[in-house]
């Protein structure tokens, strides 16, 4: 599947408690392989609270990516999630590509 056309996409940041950081983030990638959404990035930080982690998500409906985050919330070690709309400089980088 041809991710840079995947109408709905997020990019997902949230802390990981350093204790359990690999099994935490094996939770959070199972959670977005069984949604049906895909992972196009991912980048892993030391933070203040942990491990900062963002990931960048597309999936053809929104309420997949609503789904995924939900389910992250559930997820023991991962602080609070915040979510941010795909940067429009990154969207036309990916359809120049595309072209």
């Amino acid at each position: 599947m041809n991710t840079t056309s995947l109408p709905h996409q997020k990019t997902l940041r949230f802390a990981i408690e350093t204790e359990a950081a690999l099994s935490t983030l094996e939770n959070a990638l199972a959670i977005i392989r069984r949604t049906g959404i895909t992972l196009d990035g991912m980048r892993i930080a030391p933070g203040a609270d942990g491990m900062d982690v963002w990931m960048r998500l597309g999936a053809e409906e929104d309420d997949a990516l609503t789904l995924c985050r939900m389910r992250l919330h559930n997820v023991v070690g991962i602080l609070a999630i915040r979510e941010f709309p795909r940067p429009a400089a990154m969207e036309t980088a990916a359809q120049l590509a595309a072209a």
